[in-house]
Parts: C-alpha cells; sequence; structure tokens
C-alpha cells in the first residue's frame, strides 16, 4: 500500500513560485475577463434606443411600464407583482449559503404607450432594488415575531431554524419602469414549439389564483402581520394581452446580452465600462508581479 500523500501547507505558502502561479493565473482571467466586458459594453452602447411599435427584429433596448393579465403576490414582501425571485441563505461556517431559490412569473408586458410587447424573461440577467431583505438571528426563527407568511415560505422549502438565517426577494410590480435589452425575435405560428417558448415558464392564471388565495389565508383574517388589507390578483381584460404574439423579447444567442433593470442603457455600459478597465489593468498589474516572483525564485535556486 502507498504512503498516504501529505501536503506541507505552510512549505507551499512560503514558496514564491506557488505565488507566481496563482498571480499569473488570476492576472490572464482578469485580462481576459477585462475584453468580454468591455466588448459587451460596446454592444451595448452600439444597440439603439426603439419602442415598442417601432423595433426591428434582433438586438434592441426598450423602455416601459411592467404590466400583465393577471397578478402574484409574492411570498416575502407580499407585494403584488408580475415577477418575484425570493432567496433564502443560511449562514453555515465562513460565509453564506443559498439553501433554497423560489421564482415565478406572470406574462410579462413591456408598455411604452406605442403599443405592448411580451417578454420571455428566462436567461435575463436582473438587476433589480430589494423589495425585502433581512437577517434573522437562530433564536429568532422560532419566535412568534416571524410572520405566517414568512413562516410558511421556510416551512415549504424545509428550511429550520438552526443556523443563522437571510432572506431576500426581488419583484417586478405593476407599473414599474422597466429598462430591457433582449433579442426580439419571431414566433412561427406554424411552429407549436416556438409559440411554447414564448409562453413557456409563465404562471397560469389558475395557478396564480391559487397562488394568491394561499397567500391571502397565510395572512389571516384580520391583518397581514404588516404588509396588507384585502388583497387579491389584479386581472385585466384577456383580450388586452396575446398570449401568442407575433414577437417576444427574449434571450438570443448565448453570448447575446439580455438585461431586465432599473436602470437605462448608459448606466448599465457606465458599470461595464468600470468594470472592463480594473479588469484589464489588474490583470496585466498580476501578470507582473507573477513573473517578477518566478525569476526571483529561479535567480536563488
Amino acid at each position: 500500500m502507498s504512503p498516504a500523500l501529505t501536503v506541507d501547507f505552510p512549505s507551499v505558502l512560503a514558496d514564491p513560485t506557488s505565488w507566481a502561479a496563482v498571480a499569473l493565473g488570476c492576472g490572464a482571467y482578469l485580462f481576459y475577463r477585462g475584453f468580454g466586458l468591455l466588448a459587451r459594453q460596446r454592444l451595448i452602447s452600439n444597440t439603439p434606443r426603439s419602442t415598442v411599435r417601432g423595433a426591428a427584429l434582433g438586438l434592441v433596448e426598450l423602455c416601459g411600464k411592467a404590466v400583465g393579465p393577471y397578478t402574484l403576490i409574492s411570498p416575502l414582501a407580499a407585494l403584488e407583482c408580475l415577477y418575484y425571485r425570493a432567496v433564502a441563505w443560511k449562514n453555515e461556517g465562513p460565509g453564506w449559503t443559498r439553501v433554497a431559490e423560489e421564482t415565478l412569473c406572470t406574462p410579462l408586458f413591456l408598455d411604452d404607450t406605442t403599443g405592448r410587447l411580451l417578454v420571455d424573461p428566462r436567461g435575463a440577467e436582473f438587476d433589480l432594488a430589494a423589495a425585502f431583505s433581512h437577517e434573522y438571528a437562530d433564536s429568532a426563527l422560532s419566535s412568534e415575531f416571524i410572520p405566517a407568511y414568512i413562516a410558511e415560505f421556510l416551512h415549504r422549502h424545509g428550511i429550520s431554524g438552526e443556523k443563522q438565517l437571510k432572506l431576500e426577494e426581488y419583484c417586478i410590480l405593476p407599473g414599474d419602469t422597466l429598462f430591457v435589452l433582449g433579442t426580439l425575435q419571431e414566433n412561427d405560428r406554424n411552429s407549436t414549439n416556438a409559440l411554447r417558448r414564448a409562453g413557456a415558464g409563465f404562471v397560469s392564471q389558475a395557478a396564480a389564483d391559487l397562488q394568491c388565495r394561499g397567500m391571502l389565508e397565510s395572512f389571516g383574517t384580520a391583518s397581514r402581520d404588516s404588509p396588507s388589507r384585502e388583497m387579491g390578483p389584479t386581472t385585466n381584460p384577456p383580450a388586452e394581452f396575446s398570449l401568442q404574439p407575433e414577437t417576444a423579447l427574449m434571450k438570443g444567442s448565448p453570448d447575446d446580452p439580455f438585461f431586465i433593470s432599473w436602470c437605462g442603457r448608459r448606466e448599465v455600459a457606465l458599470t461595464l465600462s468600470w468594470q472592463a478597465f480594473l479588469y484589464l489593468w489588474c490583470g496585466p498589474v498580476l501578470i507582473l508581479a507573477g513573473l517578477w516572483l518566478m525569476l526571483r525564485s529561479l535567480r536563488g535556486q
């Protein structure tokens, strides 16, 4: 039997060659990543702003109000919404670990007064402000201060109060102004798969009604532990919305950007610009530091 392999970590950490390899690897990655961010920033900056009525097939940026035929009630903030993403994190050791994630979306349309366009949010990068963010200590999770609807969310995902918990939720509410950068694609009405793609992933009206009833039962009859009074799903005339549209805004090819954000193209492009600048400068610095450490190690041998 071969002897067990042991690693002398103090010696490895003290070896300049190890640090040189780390610096070279990180520097090369940051430099490569910086070029990718710069290319995306230029693509976003060169994408023209359009209206729903005047949008052409391909990559477009649109701005409008979020609307839809019916709504949900978010499980943490208890807000009437068209989309929510609820996330639970546990503090298990050195950092936070995601232990649950729940996302639901009703048919989401963008209305800019020139028309309405269905947005298929699958594959999108979201930049939304947190509608709910709270940390609970170990003892608080078993106390009576947890609202019933939040306790129901924890129970649904099998989360106990053994560890420190952090809950976050991001929502799109009816009437929210959204900036969407994505690919406008045509749906072939003769292709069942294409039509399913435009509507897939959306919660049906019957399922949304059931979800809202369950949330309302959690609120109780008197009050909602804080958030609401008599609340139910908003339903608009179905004729105003087409769930099988001729075109829809969605994710294009894997390399195409797809953002749904509360901030516009200028803010997104500015963020990408300084990130690319940082990576393109830090990458070469780390590479030079790695080469210097490597040369120093070779001269010392």
